[in-house]
């Protein structure tokens, strides 16, 4: 009533308040997603502790001499998204007074919440250069001089246990060849470390081939099924198997969960969701924070388009908000022309029918082709600009593969399924349990009696022998 006085005098009524917390890849591609759907009609604060907007899926480059993206100034782009910024990283979050509360003591009250902060990147392989973006361009450009000046000539690069987004792994290694190529430092031996049964697994069975075939071609070596845990004494320790020769290591992190206060978390403090980004009553969250097993840009973005279209329904701006239904890019540097990957579930309805069907190209599967394929990201990042994006979002240049409407409706739920069985299958139970876990906060918490059998059996795999 008091709002419906305020029109009749002239007085605009006040508008929802939305609070997006993160400065990251979900955060802004949720800004702009909100921005795209319903204009002007929701007030929205940015939360973020960075000033600045770093494209850290090209900074794989860096150490190369190639340059990535510049940063964007987060002030900048919230005011050309008619949003504030406020300076400062989410504490907890107090549900029933909606209120998240900063690191700084400060509180901002809310009338929906999207968290988007993103994971806490940690050591994967003890003694090893943990590459987790440009903080570490400095650190592997050193380990390079130091391969060129013959301090090391054994240089593996390892996948850890539990990570399944791999492909930086695989670019570090094909730029480190071609720049040691151009050094003239022919003598160095290069190898890949991981747990996949077959390189880029995820996208699969012409990615694996066409990857083995550009590491014979380098003179890379392979070992898959292999899970790298400690460099020592010119050592890299593995499981299974024995040791591999290394007198250096460059790893990518495992991530951690955030572990917000007031808000519910997995065991490694990740966030369930359901299948629109809902974690409870008006809170929301998309990106490397959630409980989704894959850790990706690309798949962070697409999870903000759902959150920000059930953000929008759930103030009942729009109908019916299309779900998160998973489809994996991949833009491959190679040190020559880049290599694009594409892969989606085919199959039936079943999750147990329904595979991975890939697709690989030396020309651009999506538009705007850049490393973060994000629907409202990419055109913003291709022009850094204030443009209209509605005009023109990103979309795929080869059709994809078809399914049925009940089948796309559950994608993710499938997806976290068939990624809990694979992890199994190579005996790494922990991720494969975290990834059922993922599935069964995307159905709602109920899984099929299998499933429930799997897990029985995979926690078993784990327990103590007494």
């Amino acid at each position: 009533m008091p709002e419906h006085r305020a029109h009749l005098r002239g007085v605009r009524p006040p508008r929802p308040r939305v609070v997006i917390a993160g400065g990251g890849v979900a955060a802004i591609e949720t800004l702009l997603a909100l921005r795209h759907i319903v204009g002007e009609q929701l007030a929205v604060t940015l939360v973020a502790p960075e000033r600045s907007f770093v494209n850290r899926p090209s900074s794989v480059a860096g150490p190369f001499g190639l340059g990535g993206p510049a940063p964007i100034d987060l002030e900048a782009l919230a005011r050309d998204q008619g949003a504030e910024l406020a300076q400062g990283a989410l504490g907890a979050v107090d549900r029933e007074r909606r209120v998240v509360v900063l690191d700084d003591g400060a509180e901002l009250s809310y009338d929906l919440l999207v968290v988007a902060i993103g994971a806490v990147p940690e050591p994967g392989v003890a003694g090893a250069v943990t590459f987790s973006g440009p903080g570490q361009i400095a650190d592997v450009t050193a380990l390079l001089d130091a391969v060129e000046q013959r301090g090391a000539r054994r240089l593996v690069f390892a996948v850890p246990g539990g990570v399944t987004w791999s492909l930086p792994v695989y670019e570090l290694a094909m730029m480190t060849a071609a720049d040691l190529r151009a050094r003239g430092a022919t003598s160095v031996t290069l190898g890949i470390a991981t747990p996949e049964p077959e390189p880029l697994q995820l996208f699969g069975e012409a990615a694996g081939a066409a990857m083995r075939e550009m590491l014979d071609a380098r003179g890379i070596s392979l070992w898959t099924r292999t899970r790298p845990l400690e460099l020592r004494g010119g050592l890299l320790h593995v499981e299974p198997g024995p040791p591999l020769r290394a007198d250096a290591v460059i790893s990518v992190p495992k991530l951690a969960g955030p572990a917000i206060a007031g808000l519910p978390s997995d065991s490694g403090g990740f966030i369930p969701v359901d299948a629109h980004g809902r974690v409870a009553e008006r809170v929301y969250a998309a990106g490397d924070a959630t409980a989704f097993p894959v850790k990706q840009g690309g798949l962070a973005t697409q999870q903000a388009d759902a959150v920000a279209e059930a953000v929008a329904a759930d103030l009942d701006l729009v109908p019916d908000p299309a779900p998160f239904r998973p489809v994996l890019r991949g833009l491959l540097l190679t040190g020559g022309a880049p290599l694009y990957l594409r892969a989606e579930l085919t199959g039936g309805a079943k999750p147990t029918a329904r595979t991975l069907r890939g697709q690989v190209s030396g020309r651009a599967l999506w538009w705007p082709p850049g490393k973060v394929a994000g629907r409202y990201l990419a055109p913003y990042l291709g022009t850094a600009r204030p443009v209209e994006l509605g005009t023109e979002p990103l979309r795929d240049r080869a059709s994809a593969a078809g399914a049925s409407p009940a089948a796309e409706r559950d994608e993710a739920y499938q997806l976290a399924l068939l990624l809990a069985e694979e992890d199994a299958k190579v005996g790494d139970y922990r991720q494969a349990l975290h990834a059922l876990d993922a599935a069964a906060a995307l159905a709602g918490g109920v899984l099929p009696d299998e499933w429930v059998a799997s897990r029985e059996r995979w926690q078993r795999e784990l327990a103590p022998q007494g």
